[in-house]
């Protein structure tokens, strides 16, 4: 049992901001706050040191949360020995311990719902997207990564390949309009942002020479990503609500160019199962406008052709073809369009269209960065 002592000290209510003079009566568990105009218990337990120094103790209490009681050394000492439970730090460190075990589990789920609830989330949100807000996001990520890849080609290079990639649209039912562009980039690369916006390089381009069909093999690959909706469910997955918000309002938020200019497109990039479909869109789409579709496999084929040497390994792939970075295999990608040959197809350009095609970005410029990786 606690022996019982008086104490003197000072009591701000956190009303007024006037100082009151009290008397502390210690007990056993609690110590009573009397003057004049209060009569107050504080219960040890739900009391803890505000603040102290060397000539005063400043108290407060969980249930008088604007009130401070303010001791002198000398009752601060008293009530020290009185009730060391408030002045040992034991129920600091459990206050410490269970907000840090707090923070741990909170980030638990935090890390969970990212890397776990917003993948799994992402290809539903796709799908309840409105496609019009779609294209819109589509559209500011277009202007957004024209400064990364410098646009290139004539506007009746344009006008000869857009109806073809029109009509493998309206076949594939891919259920957007097309808009599409070139871009200088040595890469031999293709992409598809959200809402139909199909960008594809110089250096695919060069790549393919010749052969128009692995052209629109990889076109309709891509058409094969925008039916899916995949760059919709890559830019809920990677860039976040704050990047997405920035995305739909086409905003120049310091947080959006980071994401945009820092590598935008190698975060908007498609797991195995994605890219696998989209090669089976891409067989459907080329039957259906009368294309051989094994003109896939030789399109993966001429881009390999196009890589330097030494980024023909799997580890260099990454860095300089990032249409072939995908999964699965590129060999087995390969092997698998093989399989549906299919003689008798007739390109839809002619040789003249498809030559204005391939030498549309062969003009005097200079080369934007090659950011493919």
């Amino acid at each position: 049992m606690k022996e019982q002592s008086t104490l003197n000290g000072r009591y701000f209510d956190g009303q007024s901001g006037n100082a009151h003079p009290v008397e502390i009566i210690v007990h056993n568990d609690y110590f009573a706050i009397q003057s004049a105009t209060q009569d107050l218990r504080w219960e040890y337990k739900h009391t803890k040191i505000a603040a102290r120094s060397e000539n005063e103790t400043r108290l407060s209490n969980r249930h008088h949360p604007d009130a401070i009681l303010v001791l002198p050394k000398s009752a601060s000492v008293a009530l020290e020995a009185a009730a060391p439970e408030i002045f040992d730090g034991r129920r600091e460190r459990r206050r410490i311990t269970a907000l840090i075990s707090g923070l741990v589990i909170g980030a638990g789920i935090v890390t969970a719902a990212l890397f776990i609830g917003v993948p799994a989330a992402s290809g539903p949100l796709a799908r309840a997207t409105p496609k019009d807000l779609e294209t819109q996001i589509g559209s500011n990520l277009a202007a957004q990564i024209s400064i990364l890849y410098k646009p290139c080609g004539t506007s009746e290079a344009l006008e000869v390949l857009q109806p073809v990639l029109d009509e493998m649209a309206e076949k594939g039912e891919v259920g957007f309009p097309i808009e599409f562009r070139f871009v200088r980039s040595s890469a031999p690369n293709a992409f598809a942002l959200p809402g139909g916006q199909v960008m594809a390089t110089s250096g695919l381009l060069d790549a393919v020479g010749d052969d128009q069909e692995a052209f629109l093999a990889v076109m309709a690959h891509e058409l094969g990503h925008v039916r899916a909706r995949d760059g919709m469910q890559a830019v809920y997955r990677n860039a976040g609500l704050g990047i997405t918000l920035e995305i739909i309002t086409g905003g120049s938020g310091a947080a959006q160019q980071l994401v945009l200019l820092g590598g935008q497109l190698n975060q908007l990039r498609h797991n195995r199962k994605q890219e696998a479909a989209a090669d089976e869109t891409a067989i459907e789409i080329l039957t259906a406008v009368n294309l051989d579709p094994s003109a896939l496999s030789r399109a993966f084929e001429a881009i390999i052709a196009a890589l330097p040497e030494k980024a023909r390994s799997k580890k260099s792939e990454k860095k300089f073809a990032s249409w072939l970075r995908t999964h699965p295999e590129t060999k087995i990608r390969i092997q698998a369009a093989r399989k549906f040959k299919k003689e008798g197809g007739k390109p839809p350009l002619t040789p003249e269209q498809w030559r204005l095609v391939a030498s549309t970005c062969n003009v005097a410029d200079e080369e934007a960065p090659d950011n493919s990786e």
